[in-house]
């Protein structure tokens, strides 16, 4: 299943709860477990974000208008998966929310993981 310890960087800082990202390389990750242990990937979904936090529009990760998605490599169960998002997919002061849903090979998690704040100040 997905962590529930999202995060955006690189940097990796935090200001409340809204992740700061300042930097044309926008990386997305979040933990993993399996109840069984099995190795499992992400799938990272993210949406523009009203100023309360409230998803507005998807945003297409993987340009192809298909599926709009970034899907992890496997990683071993508690290990963490990431992403790198397509430069210039993310804009400059724009507020955003990412979340993450699990796949085991077998079994897809059928709830996303709890919606995450990153403010992209990307130069």
């Amino acid at each position: 299943m997905s962590g529930q310890s999202p995060s955006a960087g690189p940097k990796f800082t935090k200001s409340g709860t809204v992740w700061r990202v300042i930097t044309p390389r926008v990386v997305l990750r979040n933990t993993v477990t399996d109840a069984d242990g099995d190795t499992s990937n992400l799938t990272f979904q993210v949406y523009t974000a009203n100023a309360d936090g409230t998803p507005k529009a998807q945003v297409d990760l993987d340009g192809t208008g298909q599926y709009d998605v970034l899907v992890s490599s496997y990683v071993v169960s508690g290990g963490t998966a990431r992403v790198t998002v397509p430069h210039g997919i993310l804009k400059p002061g724009v507020l955003y929310k990412f979340r993450t849903s699990a796949y085991d090979g077998s079994l897809y998690e059928t709830v996303w993981s709890p919606g995450r704040t990153s403010a992209s100040t990307r130069t």
